[in-house]
């Protein structure tokens, strides 16, 4: 079974999905998942990644574009005539056969040889750690051992893709971790190309060889985890990725004696944008006088004498301190006010909640979160000073989102 899969490689050409009301839920999907490669879908709920997935599977109906897996166009093929093995988030076990019997069970459906079930059962229960409980029904089971009967079941059809909808989602939180290592493990041993969908930005980047962000049915970016979190396209995907989040706020850039600065805190605080980060963003040079997105990364602030003197941010008042152990989250006061988009408008259809979001934006500041090393705590309600690492910043456009490259 190691090693014996067949090639596949998942394409979705232009695929869009508009149900009979009129709504559409995918728009112009392009995605190409290579032979053997580990892909993950994520998103926020709503944003259609089940329903792509589903449209890989054949349970969905494809409206537009092409769908193939290997060589063949198989949006007329029905699920079963598709050769793949979906794992779902519930497990779907029939409660009254055995494990075993649960592994095998496709495999009887299609008169696979008994002797051959046997031993492609035994090969998965090998892998997956399941030999001695082969013999038991799923409810004596933990749920992590459920979902490995799951993952079984789909290995011993010897598929050419695994599709995986949010299989971790019923986990408790330190199983999750675990099942994330040891499926990431499994997908690398088998060579399997695999889908995965999930909402969780943490096991998107832990997982997959390639993430693919989707908001609102169209795609935003598929990159490695380490692109997607050094080189974000848009504002929508600098913000979804990373935990605890990027903080955006609005800047205004500006040029003296040959050197950028970007203004915050409404004009009262002046950062000097080093080289570093003008050659990732090489249009953020050219934008003298202009309104952008600025990002921070919270890992991206330290103590004031870990930077230069003309990258520090002082008097910020501590508004909360998290202490975590192994880090500490300072959350503290800027009047940078939040950044506005186009595209926020569109994704607000109450024009009362835009207006008050806008009149946050011309009034108000907001919160910005650092992560520094653990120390004392500062007190809440106390003036700190933080020092930027400049290098690090993002720009973006501020009306559009796009980055500034």
């Amino acid at each position: 079974m190691e090693g014996e899969h067949n090639m596949a490689k998942v394409v979705m050409d232009d695929i869009q999905k508009v149900y009979p009301d009129g709504t559409q839920a995918i728009f112009d999907l392009s995605l190409a998942i290579e032979d053997g490669e580990f892909v993950i879908l994520v998103g926020p709920s709503g944003c259609g990644k089940s329903t792509a997935l589903r449209m890989v599977a054949g349970l969905e109906e494809i409206s537009g574009g092409k769908m193939y897996i290997g060589d063949k166009v198989v949006n007329d093929l029905s699920p079963k005539e598709r050769d793949i093995a979906m794992v779902f988030q519930s497990y779907a076990l029939y409660p009254h056969m055995s494990v075993a019997d649960n592994m095998g069970f496709a495999l009887k459906l299609a008169k696979v040889d008994k002797d051959e079930i046997d031993r492609r059962v035994k090969e998965a229960s090998d892998i997956l750690g399941l030999n001695e409980y082969l013999h038991r029904k799923p409810k004596a089971l933990s749920g992590g051992q459920r979902q490995r009967v799951a993952m079984g079941r789909a290995i011993v059809r010897s598929p050419m893709a695994f599709l995986m909808d949010e299989p971790l989602s019923n986990l408790d939180a330190k199983l999750r971790v675990q099942m994330r290592a040891e499926i990431a493990a499994l997908q690398n041993r088998l060579g399997v190309t695999t889908l995965y969908v999930t909402h969780d930005q943490v096991e998107a980047m832990t997982m997959g060889d390639r993430v693919a962000v989707l908001r609102a049915g169209r795609l935003q970016q598929a990159d490695s985890p380490q692109t997607l979190y050094d080189r974000p396209d848009n504002l929508f995907v600098a913000g979804f990725i990373g935990s605890p989040s990027m903080n955006i706020a609005v800047g205004k850039l500006s040029k003296e004696e040959g050197k950028v600065y970007v203004e915050l805190d409404r004009g009262e605080v002046k950062l000097e944008v080093p080289e570093a980060a003008l050659d990732r963003y090489p249009k953020a040079a050219e934008m003298n006088g202009a309104e952008v997105a600025l990002g921070i990364r919270p890992e991206h602030f330290g103590p004031p004498d870990s930077v230069p003197p003309g990258q520090v941010w002082r008097n910020r008042k501590v508004e909360l301190v998290e202490m975590l152990g192994s880090e500490m989250l300072v959350h503290y006061h800027t009047a940078s006010p939040p950044v506005v988009t186009e595209d926020m408008r569109a994704a607000i259809d109450d024009d009362e909640a835009f207006e008050a979001l806008q009149e946050q934006a011309r009034t108000g500041g907001q919160t910005f979160t650092s992560r520094f090393e653990p120390g004392k705590p500062p007190a809440v309600d106390s003036q700190i000073d933080v020092g930027v690492k400049t290098e690090y910043m993002h720009f973006f456009d501020a009306e559009n989102g796009l980055a500034l490259r």
